[in-house]
C-alpha cells in the first residue's frame, strides 16, 4: 500500500505547526505496518500535489485548526478524523485557502485517480510567533493520533472509495 501523509501549516506559529508534529507520527506509525509512505510537509497545499497523490492508495492531511482558541480542554476539543469528499469550493480567492477537498476535486477534474483521503485536525491554542507548539496542543495532537489509529481500522463509510489499507491489530 502506498501512502502520502501531508502535514500542513506554519511551524513557526506555534500551534499552526501541529502537522508537522503530527504527520511524522503518523507516517512512521504506517510504514511499521508495512505501507510505502512518502511524508510532505509544508506551509500549505499547493496544486501540484494532486499528480503525487495519484500515485497513493492513502492520502493522510494534517492540519491544526483554531477551534479551540478559548483553552477549553473538554474532550471534545482535541480537533478531528474524517474521511474526505472532493469539493470544488476554496474557502478564499487564494491559495492559502486551498484545503484538500478542493485538491481531491482537482484531480477529479483532471480525471487523476483519486486516494482515499483522511484529514485530521488538531485543535490549536496560540498562533502567535513561537517555535513549539503549546502543551495543550501537543496532548491534542498525541489523541488526535490515537483517533486516527482507530479511525483507520474501521470500514469505509457508503459512497467512499474502497478502504486499501487495515492496520495490524498490535
Amino acid at each position: 500500500m502506498r501512502a502520502i501523509v501531508c502535514g500542513y501549516g506554519n511551524p513557526s506559529r506555534q500551534d499552526d505547526g501541529a502537522g508537522h508534529v503530527l504527520a511524522p507520527m503518523i507516517a512512521a506509525w504506517l510504514e511499521e505496518r508495512g505501507a510505502d509512505v512518502r511524508l510532505e510537509c509544508a506551509h500549505q497545499l499547493l496544486p501540484e500535489l494532486a499528480e503525487d497523490l495519484a500515485d497513493a492508495d492513502l492520502a493522510v492531511f494534517v492540519d491544526a485548526s483554531v477551534s479551540g482558541e478559548d483553552g477549553n480542554d473538554a474532550e471534545d476539543r482535541w480537533g478531528a478524523v474524517r474521511e474526505l469528499a472532493p469539493d470544488p469550493v476554496l474557502e478564499g480567492a487564494n491559495l492559502h485557502s486551498m484545503g484538500p477537498e478542493w485538491l481531491l476535486d482537482l484531480m477529479d477534474t483532471l480525471r487523476l485517480r483519486r486516494p482515499r483521503a483522511v484529514l485530521v485536525t488538531v485543535a490549536g491554542v496560540s498562533f502567535d510567533f513561537a517555535d513549539v507548539p503549546t502543551p495543550l496542543c501537543l496532548s491534542r495532537a498525541g489523541k488526535a493520533f490515537d483517533v486516527f489509529k482507530s479511525f483507520l481500522g474501521r470500514p469505509t463509510p457508503p459512497g467512499s472509495p474502497e478502504a486499501p489499507f487495515r492496520p495490524s491489530r498490535t
